[in-house]
């Protein structure tokens, strides 16, 4: 089983200042993750304040989603960093469901995310991005046991994007390292054209890659 892969896509990345200036002024006004700024992008409902978490965090069953629910994308961010919008366009998503920046300011302990697609069990299943230039330096980290040994992936500077396994494995971020953004991406997974962007991808970055058995 695959639990980690650089992928596949050539991206561009907004410029750095510009990103984490709009971070430090658009993050929601309540700490939802432990030691981060979470700064959203997309959304599936209507939002009027983007900053408000209790709009953005809602009671909606996840499981209900359809292809054919709106996306709302965060007013004026299509224009200003148009890179983020591709990048989230470029992902293997039927719908993409959000997406949003995140600055951690601490370490972060090792967790599971909500499950978006709850019709896509096959690892890996979730897509991230680091925007920031900390390719060398070791911060994300997956384990098999909340308490178990870390492993660091290694992320590509020409390949920014991966993909990892969430259901089965936890991950998190340490040490702290200044100014390090990613961008947290959910959607519906069409499932053939994910398996084949992995499949791409695994044979690509074979050095890179992390398999543990099922």
């Amino acid at each position: 089983m695959i639990i980690y892969t650089p992928i596949d896509i050539k991206c561009k990345i907004p410029d750095q200042d510009l990103l984490i200036e709009y971070v430090k002024k658009n993050y929601l006004d309540k700490n939802i993750i432990p030691n981060a700024l979470l700064c959203p992008l997309v959304v599936r409902k209507a939002v009027t304040d983007w900053r408000d978490a209790s709009q953005i965090f809602t009671e909606d069953k996840l499981q209900d989603l359809t292809d054919n629910d709106p996306t709302y994308y965060r007013p004026g961010i299509k224009e200003l960093m148009p890179e983020l919008i591709e990048i989230l366009e470029s992902l293997p998503f039927k719908q993409i469901i959000g997406g949003g920046l995140y600055l951690q300011t601490g370490p972060v302990d090792a967790h599971h995310d909500i499950t978006i697609d709850f019709t896509y069990p096959k690892s890996p299943e979730r897509y991230n991005v680091l925007l920031t230039p900390h390719y060398d330096q070791d911060s994300f980290y997956i384990a098999k046991e909340i308490t178990g040994e870390k492993i660091y992936p290694k992320i590509l500077k020409d390949y920014p994007i991966y993909a990892f396994n969430d259901q089965k494995m936890f991950h998190g971020a340490d040490p702290v390292l200044e100014n390090r953004v990613i961008m947290i991406c959910a959607g519906l997974i069409d499932h053939e054209k994910h398996e084949n962007l992995i499949e791409r991808s695994a044979n690509k970055f074979k050095e890179y890659v992390i398999r543990y058995e099922d």
